[in-house]
């Protein structure tokens, strides 16, 4: 009996001896949280192992995740996946629905970035074309119209101003051979003698108002076959056109007027852009051919836009983003009583097991003890 009671003895001090071990070695994994000096050494065991190892813990995870868990070929295979063009090709048809929405405009899209469309685009049209134009006047205000205008344009108005005295000299004859210009002719000899009256009068008597009209009418028509006058004609024309090439951007628009041709076009370029209209209309009326091409085909090619893009700049993009760097950052951040527990919750079975463990153990060897005491 007493034999048995040295034994049971021997392995219930053996099972507390193993279990309070373990249990002890389980806690200095993270206590003392901090480093403890007696006399201005160092206690040992200070502080618990993770806290003490906690950077080169958190690098080697850091390590561990990047090379082996989140690697660029993954993120690559990821991206070719189905079920990743299926997600991205579903958010954007969502926000093309979103867009079609009656009450979405320009302007409730601006709103978000607390921006006002209308007055902001306004006065940036408004200085944009003042300024451009300013800008350009004084560049140019010295030189020649023929200069400005590009020699495609010149070109053809010199053809045109060549043609233009048969074609003057055309419409005048027409003119004169028309009812109109008949009319125009006999109230013009009419009103000829009126004002002259006395002996001029007198032709009145010899020749009618109509006879003089139709003999005035055939020499006008027949001028206007007549080469010379169309060489006159083309000289002057000429001439004048030639003048007016030679024209300086400054002869032609003064410093003042361009003040008031400034206003002028930003105004007329405003009225024509109608932007507090626009910036109010829904965009699927403002742009409706634009969204009959995103339900043919421009969903898809946003979706692969997309994800070239991604897959272009992935390298750059995780070296930017620095995963290592980043969880090493995050967990040197946690408290080291969270990481406790954070462990504590994932691997609470083990941990008590490992505690049990050293109770069984404990207890083993207390028996084994306990017999070699006895027979010894």
């Amino acid at each position: 009996m007493q034999a048995l009671l040295v034994v049971l003895f021997m392995m219930v001090i053996g099972a507390v001896i193993g279990g309070v071990t373990n249990m002890i070695a389980v806690k200095m994994l993270f206590h003392p949280f901090k480093t403890y000096y007696v006399f201005g050494r160092r206690v040992p065991f200070t502080p618990g192992l993770i806290p003490k190892r906690r950077e080169e813990i958190a690098t080697k995870i850091g390590q561990v995740v990047e090379d082996h868990l989140l690697t660029e070929s993954l993120m690559r295979e990821k991206l070719n996946a189905p079920e990743m063009q299926q997600t991205i090709k579903q958010t954007v048809t969502n926000q093309v629905i979103r867009l079609k929405q009656d009450d979405m405009t320009i302007q409730k899209l601006a709103e978000h970035f607390n921006i006002d469309v209308v007055n902001t685009s306004n006065e940036w049209i408004r200085t944009f074309v003042t300024d451009t134009l300013q800008k350009k006047y004084e560049a140019h205000r010295t030189d020649m119209l023929d200069e400005l205008v590009p020699a495609e344009i010149i070109t053809v108005l010199d053809r045109k101003v060549a043609e233009l005295d048969g074609m003057l000299l055309e419409k005048a004859r027409t003119y004169l051979q028309s009812d109109k210009g008949y009319q125009d002719i006999v109230e013009m000899v009419s009103t000829f003698f009126v004002e002259k009256g006395g002996i001029v009068s007198m032709l009145q008597m010899f020749m009618t108002t109509e006879a003089m009209a139709e003999r005035i009418q055939k020499e006008l028509i027949r001028l206007t076959h007549h080469e010379r006058a169309q060489n006159i004609l083309a000289t002057q024309i000429q001439q004048e056109y030639v003048k007016f090439k030679n024209m300086t951007l400054e002869t032609l628009v003064g410093v003042d007027q361009i003040e008031n041709l400034r206003g002028q076009v930003a105004d007329y370029l405003l009225d024509q852009l109608k932007l507090s209209q626009r910036a109010h209309q829904p965009l699927h009326r403002l742009a409706p051919q634009l969204f009959e091409h995103l339900d043919k085909e421009g969903i898809d090619k946003i979706t692969q836009l997309i994800l070239n893009v991604l897959a272009n700049r992935l390298s750059s993009i995780m070296r930017q983003v620095n995963i290592r760097g980043l969880i090493e950052e995050q967990i040197n951040r946690f408290e080291l009583d969270y990481i406790e527990q954070l462990i504590f919750e994932i691997a609470n079975k083990e941990l008590k097991l490992i505690m049990l463990l050293g109770f069984i153990l404990g207890g083993l060897i207390g028996i084994l003890q306990g017999v070699i005491a006895i027979f010894v």
